[in-house]
This record gives C-alpha cells, structure tokens and sequence, in this order.
C-alpha cells in the first residue's frame, strides 16, 4: 500500500525561498541609504541656494553702496564680487558648504539699480 503524500514544502525550496527574500531585502536597504544621502545632499545644496538668495536680496536693497565681501555663518562660507557700470550691479557669489556634506554653489544675478 502506499502512503499518501503529503503537502508542504520541501526544505531546499525553504532555503531557497529565504535566500531570494534576503537578498530582496538587502536591495532595500542599500537603496534606502543611497536616497537617504542623496536627500541630505539636495539639502545642503537648497539651504546654499536660499543662503545666495538672501545675500544677493541684502545687496539688491542697498544697491549704491553694495561692495564685495565675504561672510561664513552656521557652517555656509560666502563669497560675492559686486561690478558696478552706470545704471547696473552685477552680482558674483560662491557658497561653499563646510559640514557635514561639502558642496560649492555659484550664483549670478544683475541688479538694475538707481543712483
């Protein structure tokens, strides 16, 4: 007589099953960590950009006595060059992230100004 079969899985289709969720779930994990220092670094490159903005503003209201300079605040080192011609500035400015992620941004804008 012969035994009847039974239902389940075999212990080499476990194995193999752990191994492709592993290796699925290892995936995840090293792409979540590439995003996560992408979005750190996209962050630090947005506070510069708002840093310039804020700079390049400063400048635009005191356009007659704008003059170039430079400043580093909260771990942000800015450089800006002001060119004067006869009704315009232009406006050259390098920020340079410090920490924790490094990154240099420049920025350029002419400012009609009125004397």
């Amino acid at each position: 007589m012969r035994k009847p079969a039974t239902a389940g899985f075999t212990l080499v289709e476990i194995i193999v099953a752990l191994l492709v969720f592993t290796i699925g779930a290892l995936a995840l994990a090293a792409s979540s960590a590439l995003v996560a220092r992408a979005m750190a670094r996209n962050a630090e490159r947005d506070r510069a950009a708002r840093f310039a903005v804020s700079r390049i503003e400063l400048l635009r209201s005191q356009c007659v006595t704008a003059t170039s300079g430079s400043e580093t605040i909260e771990q942000m080192q800015s450089e800006w060059v002001v060119s004067r011609s006869d009704s315009w500035i232009a406006i050259a400015e390098t920020v340079r992230c410090l920490a924790p992620l490094a990154c240099v941004e420049s920025y350029r804008s002419a400012v009609w100004c009125r004397p």
